[in-house]
């Protein structure tokens, strides 16, 4: 584990306790993903929010300008991270923060790979199925295609990898011929 993801891991974790405490993890969630998502699709503003040469009051300022909705608390976290030069971490912190909050909630994300698009039955069966291997409530299912599968699904959630596809049953098959 990087020393970065574990600052950030510290911050998430002490976030998300306030928010638990203060009864604010729905707001919080809400308000961080926007957050994030303005960083992520403006990428000059984060690089200004990060730039060492502005102060961290000019820094304040636009985090309070463009994010007036912004719960205090969740502001005053913020400009925390402005005062102790860490504002670089924050879509790191929210990653975390926003991965708390599913784990509280028992929702994990799955990655399933598959060669044609499934359909929305499809994936609340493989969510409801998988769901109760990982001991969650539900799974985000995110559908990727791939052709090279041939057939079958490889699903995969956090390090856990089922793969249910043709072409690896097919190179197992391989495997057991060659032995």
């Amino acid at each position: 584990m990087s020393k970065d993801f574990e600052v950030a891991n510290r911050y998430a974790v002490a976030l998300f306790e306030v928010a638990k405490d203060e009864q604010l993890i729905d707001q919080f969630d809400t308000e961080l993903a926007i957050v994030k998502e303005s960083l992520e699709q403006n990428t000059d503003f984060a690089t200004l929010i990060e730039n060492p040469t502005l102060t961290d009051d000019a820094k304040k300022e636009m985090i309070a300008t463009v994010f007036t909705g912004l719960t205090p608390v969740l502001k005053d976290f913020i400009f925390l991270l402005i005062d102790r030069g860490r504002e670089d971490y924050l879509v790191t912190i929210i990653d975390r923060y926003l991965q708390k909050v599913k784990d509280a909630r028992g929702i994990a994300d799955a990655e399933v790979y598959s060669v044609i698009p499934l359909s929305e039955a499809e994936e609340a069966e493989l969510s409801k199925a998988f769901a109760a291997k990982m001991s969650k409530k539900e799974l985000n299912i995110h559908n990727h295609i791939d052709p090279s599968l041939l057939g079958g699904v490889r699903v995969v959630i956090g390090n856990r990898i089922y793969d249910g596809s043709l072409k690896s049953k097919l190179r197992d098959l391989e495997r057991q011929i060659k032995l």
